[in-house]
């Protein structure tokens, strides 16, 4: 060893671990998760986060603003203002304001609504209907208000009287009208219907008081009921249903329009509805609209001979007729 060249120190070295014989082979393999420590294991971890958490809060109360703090005021400065006017000088300030003229008056408001003016065009024209009404309403023979027993039945009596007065109809040689008043009686309605075994049996007083209204004799419609149907026993009779109910149709109306049919014929609810409708159809399109109000006249119409034997047809409702006007005479 040269002298001018320092004594380098012996670098010591750790000894090499002695692989022991006696560990088993799985204890021997690596094994990253064995040296990782739980933060949370001991207390430092918890101490350090805790400290942090403080000093964050005290950093933020420090930077939020301080309110200002007010102190109360001095009872003396809480004094009332002094007032520059005494009592009579107010009074005289009063009394000067009140004296003074209003330098602006409003004016005075204006009706700006039209008068109302007085409709004179609709009292003329209810002037004029209601001269139209008492010219149409006008009666001489008989009162209008009538509440006795029968006034009714004798009011309308009269009134078909007069229509067939207004109308000029006068039955011709040989011919019967079916005009007039009733003939026969309810009892004697209801006898006949139970004579033929009718299912309107009952509903005599319905024939004669439907009559009275549209000026008809009964007679003759129920002599048509009987015709066209048998009194509704007939077995051909169209009126009747396969559950033993009928149509209550007692002159084989055709539907025309009707609301309710049944087949080519009207279909009403009940024998009322069915014999007011046959008043009307003779009533209305018969003896108003055709001039026609003979059996001789309206039969043709009412069963043309396409379809019917006109003469035997008038002549069953004209001896009808006559049997039970003679019948009731005896």
């Amino acid at each position: 060893m040269n002298e001018s060249e320092p004594e380098t120190p012996a670098v010591r070295r750790p000894p090499r671990a002695v692989q022991r014989t006696d560990t088993p082979s799985s204890a021997r393999r690596p094994n990253p998760l064995a040296r990782s420590r739980d933060p949370f294991d001991d207390g430092a971890a918890l101490t350090i986060g805790r400290r942090r958490l403080v000093d964050r809060r005290i950093d933020v109360q420090e930077r939020l603003p301080v309110a200002p703090s007010f102190a109360p005021w001095a009872a003396e400065e809480l004094l009332a203002p002094d007032d520059p006017f005494d009592d009579d000088a107010r009074d005289v300030l009063r009394a000067e304001l009140t004296a003074a003229p209003f330098a602006y008056r409003p004016a005075t408001l204006r009706r700006t609504v039209r008068q109302r003016m007085v409709p004179w065009w609709l009292i003329g024209i209810c002037a004029i209907c209601i001269g139209v009404l008492s010219f149409f309403w006008r009666d001489t023979n008989a009162s209008r208000i009538c509440f006795a027993p029968g006034c009714t039945a004798r009011e309308q009596a009269i009134q078909a009287h007069r229509i067939e007065q207004a109308l000029n109809l006068t039955s011709p040689a040989g011919q019967h009208s079916v005009l007039g008043p009733p003939s026969i009686s309810a009892q004697q309605i209801d006898r006949i219907l139970a004579e033929w075994n009718s299912p309107a049996v009952g509903t005599g007083a319905t024939w004669v008081e439907l009559g009275i209204r549209y000026g008809i004799d009964p007679a003759y419609a129920l002599a048509f009921f009987i015709h066209e149907s048998g009194a509704g026993t007939a077995p051909g009779w169209a009126g009747r249903k396969p559950d033993g109910s009928t149509t209550h149709n007692v002159g084989n109306i055709i539907c025309a329009g009707y609301h309710t049919c049944y087949g080519r014929f009207r279909d009403y609810a009940s024998w009322k509805e069915g014999i007011e409708d046959w008043y009307r159809l003779i009533a209305v399109e018969y003896v108003q609209w055709r001039g026609a109000h003979t059996v001789e006249e309206i039969v043709p119409i009412y069963a043309p001979a396409v379809e019917n034997n006109v003469p035997v047809y008038v002549g069953t409702v004209n001896r009808l007729v006559a049997e039970w006007r003679s019948s009731r005479a005896k």
